[in-house]
């Protein structure tokens, strides 16, 4: 990460973010050794499953950073163990009026007020369609009526491995105002009578005691319209004058601890059905290694990624490789149960089953289908 922090980084951030992050895509584009630059170790160890897909390791890349699914090849030989790309709408967008991107270095976040952004799901499925596969990938999708999403459901199926349904967004009218609840029991209705891939609900984050039942409320309603898991958090919403719309969603290490903490609250409030994506703040593998000890099965990496350059995900994988042998990734199973966590690692993390070899996580899950 040397290079990158001391001649990349300062070009990038001395950008307009939208340009810096458009410079970016354009290298993302050419024929690099990214599993080289990335520098992710292969550790036999750290392999898992997730809603039975097989993944290298439990690093993933967050919805937001690829919006037209064109770069998710080059991201996922960085060495993530799978890549969301989207949000993916039934029409295309473009999004909030500029600037809608606001950085904040020496915090390590930033806000943003996109407004979903993107070619919408048609020209994305021929994009995927094209598209060779380094890995697992997700797409995120959303929008403002159910016949939209159950639409771009089925035109990006065959593409992908499995769907990420973004079940509030702070920077689109319609995410902020609707009967969430309502909405997202009808879509749970509509796609479990449709899919035949992996479905995990991205939940708003919460802050306050009301804010806590409405999202466990979404989590219930989710878990029992038979999602295959949760992602905890979406962007947190807040207001900001360096944004045209005045408001937009903070990402980045000021998410951590709020991350870690929603974690452990929706896993004791679902119990261990459910594997949970962490998102929010993750940079390091401690960071990692703190959501999977709350109880999550993966963490995903955003604004990581962006401060951290195409070394980010390699550092966390090697961090997550170089924990103490024996060290605990989950809470204690209930009694009765074995000492693995649905969809995730084991818990005696590096336990060896031979020199040099760790012990892989459990497999299967209730729909993985490899597309």
């Amino acid at each position: 990460m040397g290079l990158y922090r001391a001649v990349a980084r300062p070009l990038f951030f001395s950008l307009p973010p939208e340009a810096a992050h458009r410079l970016a895509q354009s290298i993302l584009s050419l024929p690099l050794p990214w599993e080289r630059i990335g520098g992710a170790p292969e550790d036999p160890g750290l392999r898992t499953s997730l809603a039975g897909i097989e993944l290298s390791n439990p690093v993933g890349l967050a919805a937001g950073f690829d919006k037209s699914c064109r770069h998710l090849h080059a991201l996922g030989r960085l060495g993530f163990g799978y890549v969301v790309g989207g949000t993916i709408t039934r029409d295309p967008r473009p999004g909030n009026a500029k600037p809608r991107i606001a950085r904040y270095p020496r915090r390590g976040s930033m806000t943003n007020a996109m407004g979903l952004p993107n070619p919408g799901a048609e020209a994305a499925a021929r994009i995927l369609a094209r598209s060779p596969r380094s890995g697992p990938r997700f797409a995120s999708i959303a929008d403002e009526g159910p016949d939209e999403v159950i639409a771009s459901h089925g035109l990006l199926e065959p593409h992908v491995d499995g769907f990420e349904l973004n079940a509030s967004c702070p920077n689109v009218s319609w995410g902020r105002d609707r009967d969430n609840e309502g909405h997202l029991a009808l879509l749970m209705r509509e796609l479990g009578a449709r899919r035949t891939r992996p479905l995990f609900v991205k939940l708003p984050p919460f802050r306050s005691d009301v804010e806590r039942e409405a999202v466990l409320a979404l989590a219930r309603i989710a878990q029992d319209g038979g999602a295959d898991g949760l992602t905890c958090s979406n962007s947190r919403p807040v207001s900001d004058r360096h944004l045209s719309v005045g408001a937009g969603g903070l990402s980045g290490r000021e998410l951590f601890p709020d991350t870690v903490r929603i974690v452990g609250e929706v896993r004791a409030a679902t119990g261990e059905a459910l594997p949970i994506n962490a998102c929010g703040g993750v940079f390091s593998g401690a960071d990692a290694l703190a959501c999977l000890d709350a109880g999550a099965a993966t963490v995903q990496v955003y604004t990581g990624l962006i401060d951290g350059g195409p070394r980010a995900v390699g550092d966390i994988v090697r961090g997550l490789s170089e924990a103490p042998r024996g060290r605990s990734l989950a809470p204690a199973p209930p009694p009765g149960q074995d000492g693995t966590r649905p969809g995730g690692l084991r818990r005696e993390f590096g336990a060896t089953a031979g020199a040099g070899e760790r012990r892989p996580g459990p497999t299967g899950g209730p729909r993985g289908r490899p597309a």
